[in-house]
């Protein structure tokens, strides 16, 4: 729905995807192998809709079919069949009524209906509440309320997106060999992988051979290593290994081409970091992960190199690292016979120290002062509390990092299995109390636990998902 909200049209694949995952229920889940919920299932309907597809086509009317299964006897929906009605849950049908056409007044049960449901809601100060027994109205719950009785739906608008000229000049090449760094060039012309390796010779004076073989050209050696056994010269784009001999992969503008020397299988590592400049004794967070052909992968218990020092990733792959001493300091992890040495960043820690730094800088263009970009990161993508039993608990800690250019306000979500959404406590409260403030570049810290009651009447794996979501403060 957003790429349609921008002129985007070349839905096919996506169309195709999204029916083919609808459950036979006619609902759809976050996964691709979950039970349906009403919240999914609106919004693919309002994205199938996007792509082409009939209003009253079979899979549009499976759907509605789901989501009437759904209803409860206020009027309202839940997360899922089992749910209570609530704010979110109920905008985001209304929503997709409003988008296929149906009146969501005349979705009756007794004489409730959504909408009624939803204005029952509705705060004195204008807000709306997430649950009929919460105290304070929602940020969150008000915006989709406002779209949802407004008679709109999503996307909101529609808008052109003036032809900018991209800032990416060339393609930037790494080579890394089994010791160290062959080349490192930024701003490169070349058609193709393979013209870019013969153009990086000229540039960092190495040699290179190759070889035809049936699948095209092969690069047998770099700077005088040459292939032995399994080990070998290999080449990614983007992070991603090279489906295609070299000289048949087309570059574009702004690509990063490593090539590597390793066996097989052999991965690209990439290093990323939360800020590259940090106050005196702050935290960096240093993320390193991989794409294993489909999708990205947590590079766990990994050495990372925070200039002298060594630190492993935890099992997402992640280093926090609080440093005391200023100076700008690299970060890199150094190789393995699983993945490629990574690319090497740089943290500013305080004012630094005069030395010799790579420079890199992404200019953003149409953004003045006075304009508040609001954007933040949480340091893990995932949490897995492990295994429980009844009565027993279990925490982490994630930290949110404002990287915008505003003070922003913060507030939670949980949706998923009623596991996480009726015992998922934050900062040692009920989630949905959370809400903190992060100043402009600051970040903030929090406490995520799971504690299971006495009596448990379910089993086996669960799934939920915990949203934070943020406003200009």
């Amino acid at each position: 729905m957003a790429l349609a909200s921008v002129g985007y049209s070349d839905f096919d694949g996506t169309r195709d995807f999204i029916l083919e995952h609808q459950n036979e229920d006619g609902g759809w889940s976050w996964s691709t192998t979950g039970e349906s919920d009403s919240n999914d299932t609106a919004a693919a309907i309002m994205a199938i809709l996007e792509t082409g597809v009939d209003n009253n086509s079979t899979e549009i009317n499976l759907a509605l079919d789901y989501l009437q299964s759904t209803q409860n006897e206020d009027g309202g929906f839940g997360y899922d069949i089992e749910s209570n009605s609530d704010g979110a849950s109920t905008a985001w049908v209304i929503a997709a009524l409003n988008k296929v056409g149906s009146d969501p007044s005349g979705w009756q049960i007794g004489e409730n209906n959504p909408v009624s449901f939803l204005q029952s809601l509705e705060q004195e100060d204008g807000s709306y509440l997430w649950l009929p027994a919460d105290e304070t109205g929602s940020a969150m719950v008000t915006a989709y309320s406002l779209v949802a009785l407004s008679d709109k739906f999503y996307p909101v608008n529609y808008i052109e997106l003036e032809q900018e000229q991209s800032n990416d000049t060339g393609v930037d090449l790494r080579i890394e060999g089994p010791d160290d760094t062959v080349c490192l060039a930024a701003g490169l012309e070349a058609d193709n992988v393979l013209d870019l390796l013969a153009l990086g010779a000229t540039v960092c004076n190495y040699d290179y051979d190759t070889q035809d073989s049936a699948y095209g050209v092969y690069v047998s050696s770099i700077d005088g290593i040459a292939g032995q056994g399994t080990d070998g010269w290999q080449y990614f784009v983007n992070w991603q290994g090279g489906t295609q001999a070299a000289g048949e992969y087309q570059l574009s503008d702004g690509d990063i081409v490593l090539w590597a020397y390793g066996g097989w299988p052999f991965y690209a590592s990439r290093l990323e970091l939360n800020e590259t400049h940090i106050d005196t004794d702050s935290v960096l967070s240093a993320t390193l992960s991989y794409f294993d052909g489909e999708v990205w992968q947590a590079q766990s218990n990994a050495q990372v190199h925070v200039g002298d020092q060594v630190h492993q990733a935890d099992g997402s792959g992640q280093i926090n690292v609080t440093i005391q001493n200023d100076g700008v300091y690299p970060v890199w992890f150094d190789g393995s016979d699983e993945y490629a040495r990574s690319n090497r960043e740089y943290v500013t820690v305080g004012s630094g120290i005069p030395q010799a730094v790579d420079l890199l800088v992404e200019v953003q263009n149409g953004s003045g002062p006075g304009d508040d970009i609001i954007a933040f990161s949480v340091s893990q993508s995932s949490i897995n509390f492990g295994t429980l039993s009844a009565g027993q608990s279990a925490q982490t800690t994630v930290s949110l990092s404002n990287t915008g250019t505003a003070d922003i306000y913060v507030e939670a979500s949980i949706i998923g299995d009623s596991i996480f959404t009726e015992n998922t406590s934050l900062n040692q409260s009920a989630w949905e109390n959370y809400n903190t403030n992060i100043a402009q570049s600051g970040s903030s810290s929090v406490n995520v636990g799971l504690s299971l009651p006495n009596q448990l009447n379910t089993s086996g794996q669960k799934t939920g998902q915990l949203i934070f979501w943020a406003i200009s403060n």
